[in-house]
């Protein structure tokens, strides 16, 4: 018999915080300004925009890059494989601001989430967010999205010193919000940090898979959506 969930972790990015649609949003505004970039479709920049994110953000974490080197590493290798001119390349750090601006800009929660958070609260669970970043930069996100008063706690990779999928950031989290593992939940997008970390940590997973990926070989809880509510609640608290 499941335990009755006094608590919830969840990932921010594509989770809570809709990232997707500012990343989408920033690289079109990007490739419009910059034509070096047009060398490509709108599809294959954010491909390689995406690949390339993921890889350097790892760096970020480690806490080998500040978070202003690797958008301009970023974006100086983005210019360079697209075969830009030095000058262009030269530019990196102009693409790298116009991208943020139009990211922060882009900023929105994923459907459902702040109705999800409250319904959450209304049941005087406790929340946490779990994620593997930088404090300040998730801290802005949660505030443009409006979900300050409903996340009790935030934990990050970068005020822990630990990332998912490492057990010790849930334990963290865990800890902050006065539940155990077996009285949690955690709720996040991203299968190989997100589920398999609360999985060896001992927390149920419920995975959001938005994206529509196939199933995985352990059987967890899986949502598509954060929306209808009802759904959604049921899901989490069992």
């Amino acid at each position: 018999m499941t335990t009755p969930a006094r608590g919830v972790l969840f990932d921010l990015d594509d989770t809570l915080f809709d990232h997707n649609f500012s990343t989408n949003c920033a690289t079109a505004a990007m490739r419009e300004s910059e034509p070096a970039l047009a060398v490509w479709s709108l599809e294959e920049l954010r491909l390689r925009h995406s690949e390339l994110l993921e890889t350097i953000h790892r760096e970020v974490v480690a806490g080998r890059l500040s978070i202003d080197d690797a958008r301009r590493e970023r974006f100086r290798r983005l210019l360079t494989d697209a075969g830009a001119d030095e000058e262009a390349v030269g530019r990196a750090s102009a693409a790298a601001t116009r991208y943020r601006e139009e990211y922060q800009r882009s900023c929105r929660g994923v459907a459902g989430a702040a109705e999800l958070l409250t319904a959450l609260k209304n049941r005087r669970l406790r929340v946490a967010v779990v994620t593997n970043n930088l404090t300040a930069e998730q801290e802005q996100k949660i505030k443009r999205c409006g979900f300050g008063g409903r996340i009790d706690v935030l934990i990050t990779s970068e005020g822990t010193g630990i990332a998912k999928p490492e057990v010790g950031i849930f334990t963290a989290a865990l800890s902050a919000i006065g539940v155990s593992a077996s009285e949690a939940v955690m709720v996040g997008d991203a299968w190989d940090t997100d589920i398999a970390g609360a999985i060896a940590a001992g927390v149920r997973p419920v995975w959001f898979n938005w994206r529509g990926h196939p199933p995985r070989d352990i059987p967890v809880a899986e949502i598509g959506a954060l929306t209808p509510l009802d759904a959604a609640v049921s899901a989490i608290c069992g």
